[in-house]
Formats: structure tokens, C-alpha cells, sequence
């Protein structure tokens, strides 16, 4: 069996919001996880945690990063943007960002653990637009900071910067899943990436009620495989509730050398609520087992915060996965 070289895990460090932080995890707490190959440190998906002021998350990074185990590489997460439907390109914004991406690159330029960034925000607004990707904000903003992290001669940090988005649900399902999947398959914007298939957080998860259009596309699941597996992101044939899975590639073809990855999803109600939640992971762990010990699909498992992965004994989980493709609760 020949297990997938690349299995990191999510966590999160530095601030929950405005006025709470989250538990650091210690070595001895990331040795529980030793299948793992490495670790994303991320920060909270709350824009008003750190609003503009990054400085914060960068000591958070640097406590989490000083305790992680001996042969672990790790990324770090760049802060949120404040994006929606009305998001326009801003200034102010890639010049933060830049500063933050070149302060932790300074800080960690000879440590060969070190390998990239993560875009945290976890879809694209807006439309995206197969001729012209970078006319839409988000994805300019995306490109002119892959620029600084993947080719900027004068930035010099040729690091690689990774992706984990949702695959689309609700209403606006089609639509989620074209904007990732041009970003995917017509830019060179990410090295990797990592598909979630919303199956596992989104309430409701494979029930789709068509009365309302609220719910999760019952082939989630079906389609990250196939993603992963082509190596090349798809969408449903139409924006209807057929969920006909398309035989061609979103764009029509595939010129980016980015690779489609799978996001594995789990969170401590696993433990708290396992009546409930236990079917989702089966079926999830069932979908994905044969990409990992077919050792050729990156993953990274979205687990993230001390209460899930220590408290709640997701690590007992996470390493099963990372291990052998096995499926246990925690």
C-alpha cells in the first residue's frame, strides 16, 4: 500500500474573534499525529478577529511554529479578506498581505520546514470569467499575491501557495463550483488545490430539497473524487437538480499545472454527537480511502481547533486516515 506523500493537517492558532484565542497545541499534543507530514497554520475565518492588524498572527505563528515535532514541514495561513458578492479589488488589501507574506518568509527564509502559504478564504465571489480569470477582484487579488509568494524575482520567496475549497452548495452550488474550478484548471495561481466537499460541515448533508434549491448536491462526494482522480476540476452539467456530473473539465480543458487535491472534513461533534455524525465520516472516509493509499492525491485534513483535535480525540481519526485509509471514530 502506497500512501499518499503528502498528508498534512489543519489547525488553527492565534485568535477565535475579537476577544478569545485558541489553545495552542504542544508537541507532544501534534506527536499524536505522527502519519501526518506536515501542518497548516491557520488563522480564524472571522475578518473582524484581525481586521487589519496582522502583527497578532504573526506571533501566533512563530509560538505554534517553535513546538512542532522534528521532519514536520508546515504552511501558514494568510489573514482573511473581508470578501462578498460586492468585493472590489483593493490596494490596501494585497499591500497588507504582501507585508505579512514577506515578514514570515523573512522570519522563516532558512528553516526547510517552511513551505509556503494557504489562502484561507474558501471560495471565489462574484463570477469568474474563463477568458479573462483576473477581471473578477478575488481572483486578481489571489494572482498578484501568488505572484509575490511563487515568481517574484524581487521578492525572491519561490514558495509554493495552496487551497482548500468548498465545493458548492446551497443555491448558488453551480456557480461556487465554476469560479474554483477556472481558477484551478486556467491559472497557475495555486500549486495545490484542495477540494472540500462540503458534505461533512453543510447541515443537511447530501439532502437536497428542491422546493428551496438549500442543501448539499447528493454527488459532493462523487465529484471530489473525480476532481482528484482526472486531476482536473468538473461541475454538474447544468445548474438544475439533475446533478448530472460533466464529463468535461470546467473551461473546457485543463492548462494549469495545479494540483486537484482532496480536503478531508471532521470536527469534535464527531465525538460529541457520533449518532449523528458517524454515517457523514463513514461515507466520507469510504469516498477518499482508495485516493489515499493509491499514494498519489495529496491530502490535508480540516479539523482545526485543540478542542476537536485533542479534546474531542480527532487525532485518534486523523492518524487512522493518514496511516492505512482507515476509518475510525474518535
Amino acid at each position: 500500500m502506497a500512501m499518499s506523500k503528502e498528508r498534512l493537517v489543519l489547525i488553527s492558532t492565534g485568535k477565535i474573534n475579537a476577544s478569545q484565542k485558541y489553545e495552542q497545541f504542544t508537541e507532544d499534543d501534534l506527536k499524536k499525529m505522527s502519519a501526518a507530514t506536515g501542518f497548516v497554520l491557520t488563522p480564524t475565518d472571522d475578518y473582524n478577529a484581525y481586521k487589519t492588524n496582522y502583527s497578532e498572527f504573526i506571533t501566533a505563528v512563530a509560538a505554534q511554529a517553535a513546538v512542532l515535532p522534528d521532519g514536520k514541514v508546515f504552511y501558514v495561513g494568510l489573514p482573511v479578506i473581508n470578501a462578498s458578492d460586492a468585493y472590489v479589488y483593493s490596494s490596501a488589501d494585497y499591500d497588507r498581505l504582501k507585508k505579512f507574506i514577506i515578514a514570515i518568509h523573512e522570519k522563516y527564509a532558512s528553516d526547510s520546514r517552511f513551505k509556503g502559504f494557504y489562502f484561507t478564504n474558501e471560495r471565489v465571489f462574484g463570477t469568474v470569467s474563463v477568458s479573462s480569470p483576473t477581471s473578477n477582484a478575488m481572483v486578481k487579488l489571489m494572482n498578484d499575491l501568488a505572484y509575490v509568494i511563487r515568481n517574484d524575482p524581487n521578492s525572491k520567496i519561490y514558495k509554493e501557495f495552496i487551497w482548500a475549497p468548498y465545493l458548492g452548495y446551497n443555491y448558488t452550488y453551480y456557480t461556487i463550483n465554476q469560479n474554483l474550478g477556472i481558477v484551478a484548471n486556467r491559472t497557475n495561481i495555486f500549486n495545490t488545490v484542495y477540494l472540500q466537499s462540503a458534505y461533512y460541515f453543510t447541515p443537511d448533508r447530501g439532502k437536497w430539497n428542491a422546493s428551496t434549491r438549500l442543501g448539499v448536491p447528493e454527488k459532493n462526494l462523487e465529484l471530489a473524487v473525480k476532481c482528484a482522480q482526472q486531476n482536473k476540476v468538473f461541475n454538474y452539467t447544468a445548474n438544475d437538480d439533475r446533478f448530472v456530473i460533466s464529463s468535461s473539465a470546467v473551461g473546457g480543458t485543463k492548462t494549469s499545472s495545479t494540483k486537484i487535491a482532496i480536503d478531508m472534513e471532521a470536527e469534535d461533534s464527531l465525538r460529541w454527537n457520533s449518532a449523528t455524525f458517524r454515517p457523514y465520516y463513514e461515507k466520507e472516509c469510504a469516498a477518499f480511502s482508495p485516493l489515499i493509499t493509491g499514494g498519489t492525491c495529496p491530502f490535508v485534513f480540516y479539523a482545526g481547533s485543540y478542542n476537536g483535535i485533542i479534546k474531542a480525540n480527532l487525532c485518534q481519526s486523523i492518524q487512522e486516515f493518514y496511516q492505512n485509509g482507515g476509518c475510525k471514530l474518535p
